[in-house]
């Protein structure tokens, strides 16, 4: 699968406009397993960051350790982030994102 591709299968299934932050989101409320209480604009942002912290411990750069009170996960770095340039970050990210649905939608 492919970056576009992956696109087309998130407008398919969700019909919404796909993008890298629509994508982490999806991988954030996917790994909360519902849509938290709270500011809406704020639990959006807090599940988009979540689907990132979830692509890096699959990738060894982070690991959960717990919840904190209103059973968000916890996490600690593994291992330093590298020094990515703007563009190998997003294609870290958009491979860590085709891999992740690739997986879960058993593609």
């Amino acid at each position: 699968m492919d970056w576009e591709t992956l696109c087309a299968e998130i407008e398919r299934r969700y019909a919404i406009t796909p993008s890298e932050e629509v994508s982490l989101f999806l991988v954030g409320l996917n790994r909360m397993g519902y849509f938290p209480e709270g500011e809406e604009r704020t639990v959006k942002l807090n599940l988009i960051q979540l689907g990132t912290l979830v692509l890096l411990e699959r990738a060894g750069y982070v690991r959960e350790v717990g919840q904190d009170q209103d059973g968000w996960p916890q996490w600690e770095r593994t291992r330093p982030l590298p020094s990515w340039k703007p563009a190998e970050q997003r294609a870290f990210l958009r491979k860590a994102l085709i891999e992740y649905f690739a997986e879960i939608w058993e593609l």
